[in-house]
């Protein structure tokens, strides 16, 4: 028995590492999909604030045009003035005149409150883009070991079930069902106490002295009988 409970030590081992590689399988996907996010909203803000510096730029090239035509339309309107021969004439034209510096005037106004945007744009857009780049730099390194990795687990697991499948015939049958039955319950993968002081190592439950010792001594599988864990001493063996 006392071979038993070692051997089922060392397949413990082999299947808690099994475990964590199946683990790693779930989760590193979800690591790799968090961090090319986090490059995917970087890059999205960027392109979202060169989206509105493209926008506005186009609006003062606009804008321009527009002071352009207002300048020829006053220039021209101004020159009228010289051949006018009625007051009503006159005041029509003057009017004109006024109206087109005022739009001018309001527009250029739109321009200089542009422009004040454009270069906080520009600003952003420097911050955003050494966002960006940094975000990128730290995490496709670590994308491409975790998709590396992942594309590794089943060989590695492959290889860790040829190391169970050597201890898995030393262990008798009745002692290994109790084990995988417990195993297969729990999150953890773990079914022994591995006891090292007077307490059961997963449940903490206090053991009786004579239970301590037969737990000591081996000799025939014992269960913890407040969380079902598979006894095994774990300390020093004098």
């Amino acid at each position: 028995m006392i071979e038993d409970l070692e051997n089922l030590k060392q397949l413990q081992e082999i299947d808690l590492r099994i475990h964590q590689q199946e683990l790693a399988q779930k989760q590193f996907p979800d690591t790799v999909n968090e961090l090319d996010g986090a490059i995917k909203k970087a890059k999205e803000s960027l392109d979202n604030f060169q989206a509105k510096l493209s926008k506005t730029q186009a609006e003062v090239n606009s804008l321009n045009e527009q002071i352009q035509n207002s300048h020829e339309l006053l220039e021209k309107s101004q020159n009228r003035l010289n051949s006018i021969k009625t007051n009503r004439e006159y005041d029509a034209v003057h009017a004109e005149i006024e109206n087109q510096k005022n739009s001018i005037n309001t527009v250029e106004i739109r321009k200089k409150n542009l422009l004040e945007g454009i270069e906080k744009l520009n600003s952003t857009i420097e911050e955003k883009t050494k966002e960006y780049q940094q975000i990128k730099s730290e995490n496709e390194p670590q994308i491409s070991e975790l998709k590396n990795k992942i594309a590794a687990i089943d060989s590695v697991i492959a290889d860790i079930v040829k190391e169970r499948n050597i201890i898995v015939p030393k262990i008798s049958k009745p002692i290994l069902r109790t084990y995988d039955l417990i195993r297969k319950k729990r999150k953890t993968g773990n079914a022994l106490s591995n006891v090292t002081g007077k307490t059961c190592a997963v449940c903490y439950k206090v053991l009786e002295p004579q239970l301590f010792n037969e737990i000591k001594r081996g000799r025939k599988m014992i269960l913890c009988q407040n969380c079902g864990s598979i006894f095994v001493w774990g300390g020093d063996s004098k």
